[in-house]
């Protein structure tokens, strides 16, 4: 699709509504600027220099001369705009975020309602002005706005800390690293953070020092020794705060920032440090293999909720604009304990669950600030289809004032979805489960993107991926819904789900799947690696180890297996793809001058790429060997070199886990063991099926023990659900007359 963005040399990414082009270039001075900004503007001047500062514009005098002035970046107040352009600003979907940005041969000119949107209007030249460093730019006229009011993104500051790891990509950063990334948010119009807190806690409590991330006992493998050493660790906000600084930092550029918890589950380490407050598991439940008592505490304790109570009130105090509640996604069992069961009892476990949730709601509505937004995820577990009553009849329960950061995907064609908007209310509705990113997280940081490389048997079973998140956000969109969503668990490697809610939340009829593919991979590492990437992610090879296993369940995400002759035609078709792909990012990665962003992503697609390709590899010749078994062979050599090919290429696959990211070994602080990488257990089972031909040459390591995933427990559900959704139409972002959609 051609867009007027496609005729200069930077792809804005969000677009612009409304661009017109003069035909004529000009060149910015970057030596000296004159900033004049009218009275109600005043209050951003700080930012406004800061940003130009960031722009290389060495010496930048903010001018007070008046009307008459002649500075070089002017920002016009309301009363200041032409007629047309203020008519034009006024009939936006979000007036108050819109902007007017002109560029003529001899001055700049950013004009607004408020100073939310003259911000907007800097977002946009600053966008234009760092993608070329010869300061040209074209001569143009933008009118511009948002779709929605609100556009959120969830990072990770911690996630499940304590509980199932240490940390991993942007749970690892410092202050900097974090001012860096809100700077990509400013730019990019994303307006709320949603900072995931799970886990123990990233910050000071005072009053529960045993519940915050300090001194973790963890092992990290050292490549020197080749073999785990024991450290601690402790969350850098810990070592050298920098959250409260953040936020400001963020609410400055007009991005709010609320808390991202659990309501009662993975709340600050107090769980883990006091096994006694959790929820009670029974013998018998025990007995049918229920594991994880360790996330959420018994309701039923006065000392719990005093201290879910304290947690909200220090939250708070941090500085925080809101806190978004998440419930546990626990979905067979509720607290066995007798003051549970006297007063829960009578009610079927996820009905417990929810009554507790707004127990505590209404609780937290006590001890918070009116102005500090609430927000929950609940009601997400099967049945994913409810009825009108059941959804009304807890509509009615909870607190008018919280809002849904939670709605439904694409389940049963967007009725779902659609229903809970006619209960609950659009104006409520701040997020749907647009949530591929963490399946890419919780897969042990492998490249889920979309599901093109997939065979149509995962195929038709995938959902959680950047299509579907896209399908999500328009829908949420032409439903006039008050925000969208990205959850953003991955960064490294995954830049896509982010950018693509920049852009669905601001000009979300601009672009198509593919076209919006393009664009954004153009406008991460412009026309000629944008072309490479765009390549590398329609092609590199997303497989979990455990597919290529038969004895090892699959996570629900990715069920099907590839062992057998359809499954190695599979991994011989996906080793091609891997050199292709490896190709582009080595062309990628030598080309001179990359962004930070650019060789961030590129370096982490690298290890990606190089993963799977080890996966693949071992996977054909595991096959290899079990072909040559049911062939009858019987010649020892040919076995052997098999068996040994495949766990080269295992080992080769952990070594890369291992020497690359921080934490990579299974953790036993809940009293279960729970791991991201499963390749221990995929290499033991390997030799299992080599030992019983080969010997003990292959003997399998008894000291490797079961794990479970830290996220794949609750959702055994999608086993069901799964090719349904894959299937699922996106029908709430249906418009007449709309080209854009791709309805599967």
């Amino acid at each position: 699709m051609k867009t007027p963005e496609t005729l200069y040399p930077f792809p804005l990414l969000p677009t612009a509504k409304n661009l017109s082009l003069t035909g004529i270039t000009r060149t910015i001075n970057r030596s000296s600027l004159k900033v004049r900004l009218e009275e109600p503007f005043l209050s951003i001047q700080k930012v406004v220099v800061e940003e130009l500062q960031k722009l290389q514009f060495s010496s930048i005098v903010c001018d007070t001369s008046g009307p008459n002035s002649s500075s070089q970046l002017i920002f016009l107040a309301s009363e200041s705009l032409d007629p047309e352009d203020r008519l034009s600003l006024q009939q936006e979907n979000v007036p108050e975020q819109s902007y007017v940005l002109e560029i003529n041969e001899r001055q700049i000119r950013i004009g607004a309602l408020t100073a939310h949107g003259a911000l907007y209007g800097l977002a946009t030249l600053a966008q234009m002005l760092s993608y070329d460093s010869n300061s040209q730019i074209p001569c143009l006229k933008i009118i511009d706005g948002p779709d929605v009011p609100e556009r959120v993104i969830s990072p990770t500051l911690t996630w499940y800390a304590g509980f199932a790891r240490i940390g991993f990509g942007m749970q690892l950063w410092d202050g900097e690293r974090w001012k860096r990334f809100v700077d990509w948010c400013f730019i990019h119009k994303i307006n709320s953070l949603n900072i995931v807190m799970y886990g123990f806690w990233p910050f000071e409590f005072p009053e529960y020092p045993e519940t915050v991330l300090r001194n973790i006992s963890v092992k990290t493998w050292s490549k020197e020794t080749r073999d785990w050493l024991d450290v601690s660790f402790t969350h850098p906000n810990l070592i050298k705060p920098f959250l409260s600084d953040i936020i400001n930092y963020a609410n400055r550029r007009g991005i709010s920032m609320y808390a991202y918890i659990g309501l009662n589950s993975y709340s600050g380490g107090y769980p883990v440090v006091h096994p006694e407050s959790r929820a009670v598991l029974s013998d018998e439940l025990q007995s049918k293999g229920h594991v994880n008592s360790y996330d959420s505490m018994c309701p039923s304790r006065p000392e719990v909720r005093e201290y879910l109570i304290n947690n909200v009130k220090r939250i708070e105090e941090l500085g925080f604009n809101g806190l978004v509640f998440e419930e546990s996604e626990e979905v067979q069992w509720f607290c066995q304990c007798e003051e549970c069961q006297l007063k829960y009892g009578h009610l079927a476990p996820n009905d417990a669950k929810h009554t507790v949730s707004v127990e505590l709601l209404q609780e937290y509505s006590k001890v918070l600030s009116p102005v500090t937004l609430m927000g929950v995820r609940w009601l997400r577990e099967p049945p994913i289809v409810k009825s009108e009553s059941y959804l009304q009849d807890w509509a009615n329960k909870l607190p008018k004032h919280v809002k849904l950061f939670w709605a439904p995907g694409l389940e049963d064609d967007d009725r779902e979805f659609l229903k809970w908007i006619g209960i609950f209310g659009k104006d409520r509705i701040y997020s749907r489960n647009c949530e591929g990113s963490g399946f890419a997280a919780s897969l042990g940081r492998i490249p889920y993107l979309i599901p093109d490389t997939f065979p149509d048997t995962l195929k038709n079973y995938a959902f959680q991926h950047l299509w579907n998140d896209i399908s999500q956000f328009q829908g949420a969109v032409n439903q006039n819904c008050t925000g969208i969503n990205g959850y953003g668990f991955e960064w490294y490697g995954h830049e896509h789900y982010f950018m693509a809610a920049a852009q669905y939340g601001w000009d979300c009829w601009r672009f198509g799947h593919d076209d919006y593919l393009t664009h954004g991979s153009r406008h991460l590492f412009g026309e000629e690696n944008g072309a490479r990437y765009e390549r590398i992610v329609r092609n590199i090879p997303c497989i979990h180890e455990t597919q290529i296993c038969e004895k090892l369940p699959s996570f629900p995400f990715m069920p099907n297996k590839y062992v057998g002759d359809e499954g190695s035609a599979y991994l011989g078709l996906m080793a091609d793809q891997a050199e292709l792909v490896l190709t582009d990012l080595q062309a990628i990665l030598q080309t001179p001058g990359l962004t930070d962003i650019q060789s961030e992503c590129a370096e982490a697609t690298l290890l990606m790429a190089k993963r799977m390709q080890a996966v693949i590899r071992a996977g054909l010749y595991y096959n290899h060997f079990l072909t040559a078994m049911k062939n009858g062979t019987r010649d020892l050599t040919i076995l052997r070199h098999y068996a040994k090919k495949s766990l080269h290429y295992a080992e080769e696959n952990y070594s890369i886990i291992k020497e690359n990211y921080f934490d990579s070994h299974d953790h036993t602080w809940t009293g279960v063991a729970i791991g991201e990488y499963y390749i221990p257990l995929v290499i033991n089972e390997y030799k299992k099926v080599f030992s019983s031909v080969l010997g003990d040459e292959f003997a399998p390591d008894p000291s490797i023990a079961p794990i479970v995933g830290g996220e794949s427990l609750p959702w055994e559900w999608l086993l069901e659900w799964g090719p349904r959704i894959a299937k699922a139409k996106p029908t709430a972002a249906i418009r007449e007359g709309n080209v854009s959609i791709r309805v599967p």
